[in-house]
Parts: structure tokens; sequence; C-alpha cells
């Protein structure tokens, strides 16, 4: 991850520490590894996402500025992992008119990451639940599904 300055610094060192202990097997946090493959190297690409479930689907969320979002775009599957836990799924962007009410649940469900996600959202440190919501035209939501079984 390249340093952004609207990013907090020790981001990108608590992230490697995260994916360095669910590598072991030791899952921290909320957290789960989510690994593309890379658009232009090919080679898998691992990041901490926080996953926010809705209405019975699970969903990720980032800023329309993350480098993530562009190899879950060109791939439209990955793999999540949870400690030793592996998962395939697959991603379905959604439109800017559904990323509201998941990225207000993400306030509600991820209070300890509000403030790296404000950043990220580019909304107000102290915002709340209707400041994320209203920042769907900058972010971006993927829902989360498993891979379609070929029959």
């Amino acid at each position: 991850m390249r340093h952004r300055p609207d990013l907090p610094p020790m981001l990108k060192y608590g992230n490697a520490l995260v994916k360095l202990f669910h590598r072991i097997g030791l899952p921290i946090g909320p957290p789960r590894i989510l690994t593309v493959r890379g658009r232009i190297s090919g080679q898998p690409r691992s990041t901490p996402v926080s996953l926010v479930a809705l209405d019975g689907d699970r969903y990720v969320v980032a800023g329309r500025r993350m480098e993530w979002v562009k190899n879950v775009r060109a791939a439209g599957e990955g793999e999540l992992q949870h400690g030793r836990r592996r998962e395939q799924v697959t991603f379905t962007e959604l439109p800017e008119h559904e990323r509201g009410p998941v990225l207000r649940a993400y306030w509600h469900q991820h209070s300890q990451g509000r403030k790296v996600a404000a950043r990220i959202f580019e909304v107000e440190d102290d915002a709340g639940p209707d400041d994320f919501a209203a920042a769907a035209p900058r972010c971006v939501a993927f829902r989360l599904e498993a891979p379609r079984s070929e029959a």
C-alpha cells in the first residue's frame, strides 16, 4: 500500500500485522483477509477488510481510491480468510443508489474502525451513520456471493 496523506501512517503496519496473524491461523479482530489476483501482475494480492452484514447478504466497502478495488473489479472473484478458514467468493458491485444502507450498516457494525473509515470515505472524523450513507458517491460496495457452480 502506497502512503496516502489522508490515511493514518500506521495503517500500513497494522494491515501487515493483521495479515501475519491470519497467515499463522490466529485471527485478530473482525477483519478478514481478502485475496484477489492482481490486475497487472496476476499475482495474489491481500488486504484486510471488514465485512458488513445486511438483510442476509455480506458486503465489503471501500473508498473509491483504494487500490484493491481495481483488482476486485478486474478479477471478479477472490478468497476470504479468517484464521485458517478460507472461502471462495465472487463480487457484485452495487450501483451508487444501493450503497447508502450498506455504508450506514458499516457505521453501526464497526465502531472500532470508524475513524479510519471516515478518512477512506472522505467524511469528518466524527461522522455519524447518515454521513457514512451520504458518502455513497465517493465509495464502492461489493456484495459477496458463493461462486456459481457449473452444472
